[in-house]
């Protein structure tokens, strides 16, 4: 079950376990970070599932009859333990899984939501979860455009929506232009008012996440979503001031989107997401490398001047070019050449870089020490180890990760994987 793609490097003594405080209410004890990773244990409606009834099955008494699996003896529901397990060590900063702001937002199945009491109520159970073990949470926001499967919109009634109507065709694991042509739910542009609705569905959506007791909401505006489709120049061909004639146009629908949620909440709990170089979703900014470091060097320093002001982000989360494209197996797609390190230059605050940074561990390395401001973002093997963190800190191996199982619905490879122990 170990990954012997790994090898234990001294993280112990580096930036990555000295604490950091985050805002007023949020100190880290480390900087290693969960980060935001899809699921699908959500029900038809979109709340998180807190059923019980996997700790009835003999797979899961065996599970926890071992003493080295540190699950406590307190029964929870499904996703509150998965957070529970991975939140163990006290100051750790957990970003939650993708959650839609809003039907209109979604677009696929089981994925959770947090526009209503009964996906608010879920989501509390999961954050008191957390809390219990003395660490943090950010929700993520999520808007999918024209990552959705329109047929699945369509059977809500809801519009198939992007930027423009530029459908992916290099990327698309749903080959949802074929499903669009097929159901006869088109993609077409937002319109003004659906980009002030959706504006209103940030503020909604946030205000429920604090309702559940959470310490902060991320923005997702990467990886081939709705925001990120307003900023890359294959995806938004508008003519109007949302449009490509300037980077202000471009992010505009970002910035107030953000700015929104400081005005009613603060800036100190608003974080968001960038994936500059990312290629999944038909992304182009890596065939565009100029106007990208461009536009989000200006990005950058909006958020910079917002800071001295007292309004910037809690923290800017970057995907890293070692993981371009998430449709590529492990160690495929990377983009060469190009580093996130120019953020430093035009930002001040905390910024959390995620992508193939366990076993890129010597990479881990390096960038952990240029700076006082990184943190470093775990995924697949925060799905796979429940005590990574412990397992970093002292160079021990780690889980495999079984990718069969990421989406399914099962507790399987969601609940179920070891902690460590010496065999």
């Amino acid at each position: 079950m170990t990954d012997e793609r790994y090898t234990p490097v001294e993280l112990k003594n580096t930036n990555l376990f000295k604490p950091l405080k985050l805002n007023n209410n949020v100190t880290l004890q480390h900087r290693a970070v969960m980060a935001p990773l899809t699921r699908l244990r959500a029900d038809d409606n979109h709340v998180l599932r807190n059923e019980t009834d996997y700790t009835l099955t003999e797979e899961w008494k065996e599970f926890i009859s071992k003493p080295y699996n540190k699950t406590g003896d307190k029964v929870r529901g499904l996703v509150e333990e998965y957070y529970h397990q991975r939140s163990q060590k006290a100051g750790t900063l957990v970003i939650s899984e993708a959650t839609f702001i809003s039907p209109q937002a979604g677009g696929y199945d089981k994925a959770p939501g947090i526009w209503n009491d009964a996906q608010t109520e879920q989501l509390k159970k999961v954050v008191d979860a957390i809390h219990e073990n003395k660490s943090y949470i950010f929700v993520q926001l999520w808007n999918l455009g024209r990552a959705a499967i329109p047929a699945l919109l369509q059977k809500d009634g809801l519009a198939y929506l992007s930027a423009s109507d530029v459908y992916n065709e290099t990327n698309d694991i749903y080959n949802c232009k074929s499903i669009a042509l097929k159901c006869g739910n088109l993609l077409r542009a937002c319109t003004i008012e659906e980009i002030d609705q959706f504006k209103k569905d940030y503020v909604n959506a946030a205000r429920n996440s604090f309702k559940a007791g959470a310490d902060g909401v991320e923005i997702h505006a990467a990886n081939g979503y709705l925001l990120n489709q307003f900023l890359d120049l294959g995806s938004n061909t508008r003519t109007d001031k949302y449009g490509p004639q300037s980077y202000e146009n471009r992010s505009r629908f970002l910035f107030e989107a953000y700015d929104l949620l400081v005005e009613e909440f603060g800036s100190d709990k608003i974080a968001l997401r960038l994936s500059p170089y990312g290629l999944f979703g038909g992304m182009t900014g890596p065939q565009n490398l100029e106007d990208t470091i461009g536009l989000y060097t200006y990005i950058y320093q909006q958020f910079e001047l917002r800071k001295k002001e007292n309004k910037g982000p809690a923290y800017i989360s970057l995907m890293e070019p070692r993981v371009a494209d998430l449709t590529k197996k492990d160690g495929e797609g990377a983009i060469e050449g190009v580093s996130n390190n120019f953020i430093f230059d035009h930002f001040s605050g905390y910024v959390v870089r995620s992508g193939d940074l366990v076993i890129g561990s010597d990479f881990t390395q390096e960038i952990l020490e240029q700076n006082n401001k990184t943190l470093i973002g775990y995924g697949r093997f925060f799905i796979s180890n429940p005590d990574l963190v412990e397992r970093l800190e002292k160079k021990l191996p780690v889980n495999k990760y079984d990718r069969d199982t990421f989406y399914s619905d099962e507790f399987n490879g969601y609940v179920d994987y070891p902690y460590y122990h010496e065999e």
